[in-house]
């Protein structure tokens, strides 16, 4: 939906496309729903984190998923540290997370994929 910025004197500086949600997370208490609202259907949004944060949602697996030296985990963990960020809409990811399962490591795969991309986590 359309969400308008407010500035310290309440007027309008912005007009971002977002849920009430996320406008309260990055804009406390300096936001309004819009009055207009288009009929458009929005357009998707990239679903990118950083490679970092990509890591940190292994949770208490991620050191020893980062340390393991098997060639199959090693080429996980080499193809996602040469990349800028990591899609999680990429079709091939579930792929490289079933890698690091069958090499033993307890990660939850729908976990990584699925949880909302936090503003922590952004590249």
């Amino acid at each position: 939906m359309r969400i308008e910025i407010l500035n310290t004197a309440g007027e309008v500086v912005n007009t971002i496309i977002a849920t009430p949600e996320f406008a309260e997370q990055q804009h406390p208490g300096a936001w309004r729903v819009c009055a207009h609202q288009d009929e458009q259907p929005l357009v998707a949004v990239p679903q990118h984190i950083s490679v970092g944060a990509f890591y940190d949602r292994f949770g208490a697996a991620k050191w020893a998923i980062l340390s393991d030296e098997s060639p199959q985990v090693r080429a996980v963990v080499r193809d996602a540290s040469v990349r800028k960020y990591i899609d999680v809409d990429n079709p091939e990811l579930p792929a490289g997370l079933a890698i690091l399962q069958a090499a033993g490591h307890d990660i939850d795969p729908a976990a990584i994929l699925d949880a909302p991309i936090q503003p922590h986590e952004l590249p």
